[in-house]
C-alpha cells in the first residue's frame, strides 16, 4: 500500500514569513502536530513541529510578561524555527518505506509532495499505526470467521 492511501490530505500550511503567533492558532485550532511551510508556488520549503514551536518560546515562558510574549510572537517569523531541508515523500512511496524513513531520521511526520515539490498531504506515524491496527483487526476477524465455519 502506498502513502497516498493513508496520508492526510487536509493539511494546514504556513509561509516562512508568517509570525509565530499564526502557528499558535494553527496548532490550537487544527490539533495538528506539524505545520509544513510552503512558498508562494505551494512548494515545500520547511516544517515546524509543535515541539519546535514550544522550544522557541521556552526561554520566554517563565520570565516574559504576556505583552512581551505577544510582541515576540508577532515579530519572530516562522522561518526562524522551521526545519529545513525537509524529508518528504511522494504519494506512490510504500507505507513501509515511509515508516523506515520516520524511524531512521527520528521524525514523526513526512510531508507528501508531487513531482514539483508542491505539498499535497502529510503522513504521520499515527497514520501508519492506524493502518497496522486496521490490518490486524481484519486478520483477526477473518480467523474468527474461518473458525466458525
Amino acid at each position: 500500500m502506498s502513502v497516498g492511501h493513508v496520508m492526510s490530505k487536509k493539511v494546514r500550511a504556513t509561509s516562512a514569513t508568517a509570525p509565530l503567533s499564526s502557528l499558535r492558532r494553527i496548532f490550537e485550532e487544527s490539533k495538528f502536530q506539524h505545520v509544513p511551510v510552503i512558498d508562494s508556488m505551494h512548494r515545500l520549503i520547511g516544517i515546524v513541529s509543535v515541539k519546535d514551536y514550544y522550544k522557541a518560546l521556552a526561554p520566554l515562558i517563565d520570565s516574559a510578561t504576556g505583552s512581551t510574549l505577544d510582541v515576540f510572537m508577532q515579530e519572530r517569523k516562522v522561518q526562524s524555527v522551521m526545519t529545513t531541508p525537509v524529508i518528504s515523500v511522494k504519494q506512490h512511496v510504500a507505507v513501509l518505506d515511509a515508516a523506515e524513513l520516520l524511524i531512521r531520521h527520528n521524525i514523526s511526520a513526512l510531508p507528501v509532495v508531487d513531482d514539483l515539490q508542491r505539498l499535497i498531504g502529510i503522513v504521520s506515524w499515527k497514520d501508519i499505526l492506524r493502518l497496522v491496527v486496521v490490518r490486524q483487526q481484519q486478520k483477526r476477524d477473518r480467523r474468527h470467521r474461518e473458525e466458525e465455519e
